[in-house]
């Protein structure tokens, strides 16, 4: 049986840091949704126009299921803030015997998340395509960004050591 840790929500909460925290300490991979848009962007090969979602949602699925038939122990980085998404991706997947720690990151001080958006806006990365803060809060008011009942929410408002420290304690009363 292996142990899946997924890290869900709206961007600029501290999904990937957490996520790359927890792969550090555990010594094991981190499939990011980010890494997969990133790749394809950055291809010669590959026709912009043709990259959306939907096709990064799909090749993420597949190294998903294999490493879930695997039962290896992963992370998965995956932004699906809205819950509507999220329940489709999520009941794709067959999550089998596999052990599931779902954390749902959220920023409750909302003018620290809009200035790691403005950081952003300055610099930023192939995957990130908010191009004003009023952008970034017009999309999430179509969106249904709020936790499931089986997840763990991590409010990122405090410091980032604060937060990996909360998580360390979920997973620790799995063990």
């Amino acid at each position: 049986m292996g142990t899946v840790y997924i890290f869900r929500g709206k961007a600029a909460t501290g999904k990937s840091t957490l996520a790359n925290m927890l792969a550090k300490k555990l010594s094991i991979p981190v499939f990011c949704k980010d890494d997969v848009v990133d790749a394809l962007k950055s291809s010669k090969n590959i026709d912009k126009a043709s990259i959306n979602n939907e096709v990064c949602y799909n090749i993420l699925y597949k190294i998903i299921q294999t490493n879930l038939d695997l039962n290896t122990d992963f992370i998965l980085d995956i932004a699906l803030g809205d819950r509507n998404k999220a329940k489709w991706f999520f009941g794709r997947l067959n999550f089998k015997d596999n052990k599931v720690i779902k954390f749902f990151t959220d920023c409750s001080d909302e003018d620290e998340w809009k200035r790691r958006h403005e950081e952003r806006i300055k610099n930023p990365l192939p995957h990130q395509s908010f191009k004003s803060i009023e952008h970034v809060i017009e999309h999430y008011k179509k969106l249904d960004v709020n936790p499931f009942d089986d997840e763990y929410i991590i409010d990122t408002s405090k410091s980032i050591e604060k937060s990996f420290i909360e998580i360390n304690r979920i997973i620790s009363s799995y063990l």
